[in-house]
């Protein structure tokens, strides 16, 4: 039985939320955000005697910190770029909810958050799900994609190997919900739940791929440092 940790990227920069060249101008990362995966490569660390195969989306974020949280591993390979670990598009589906957020003035700075920014992301998403707006491609698709590598990397996990990936909430929670055979409505739920840097934990073997634990975040709810918990 072979063990798969989806990890999801650390606190990204305003700036990291664009493609191609501005997507990598500066890492993908806030040096929160950089703190957030020495911390989780440390906690993995701890956990994993050795990385049998690494892999990363394709996006700087997600890239940035399977490099910081392998290096406190110990790991060596460089993480293969799998673009199935990517995000859905999420400039397309949160426009409407960012026209009346003020642009980011220092592209280093953290991307959007805050409560009305995650109600117009919630609302971006179910109009996603239904077709009337273009997540970067349609749902159906993005799911399709989502379980497809996830089929992908359970199979790299064999009998034994340890497989740690990082990748997005929207992704990572999309496999989740694929294995629990959840809800889109459930999915969104579950996404929203997600801190940076969490570590899902699954188990893969004859059987299929079981779910051990999900959004584990005890490297950055410590109590001296709450800011090293963020959800964006």
């Amino acid at each position: 039985m072979g063990v798969l940790y989806l990890v999801r990227h650390g606190q990204a920069r305003a700036g990291a939320y664009g493609s191609g060249a501005l997507d990598d101008t500066a890492g993908g990362l806030t040096e929160l955000g950089r703190r957030q995966a020495v911390r989780v490569g440390q906690s993995l660390a701890a956990r994993v005697q050795r990385v049998d195969h690494a892999v990363s989306g394709a996006l700087a974020r997600q890239r940035e910190t399977a490099a910081l949280a392998l290096a406190e591993i110990g790991a060596a390979a460089t993480p293969l770029v799998h673009a199935g670990f990517d995000e859905y598009d999420l400039g397309s589906v949160t426009a409407p909810s960012r026209r009346d957020q003020p642009t980011a003035s220092d592209p280093l700075a953290p991307g959007p958050s805050g409560k009305a920014f995650q109600t117009g992301l919630d609302d971006g998403l179910r109009a996603w799900i239904a077709g009337t707006i273009d997540g970067g491609g349609s749902y159906a698709d993005y799911r399709a994609r989502c379980a497809a590598t996830l089929d992908d990397v359970a199979a790299q996990a064999g009998s034994g190997q340890t497989v740690v990936a990082f990748s997005s909430a929207g992704t990572i929670t999309a496999m989740i919900a694929t294995i629990w055979g959840l809800d889109d409505e459930r999915w969104i739920t579950l996404s929203r739940t997600m801190i940076n840097t969490s570590i899902s934990k699954l188990l893969c073997g004859r059987s299929g791929i079981s779910v051990v634990s999900i959004n584990d975040h005890t490297h950055v709810d410590v109590a001296a440092d709450r800011t090293l918990m963020t959800f964006r």
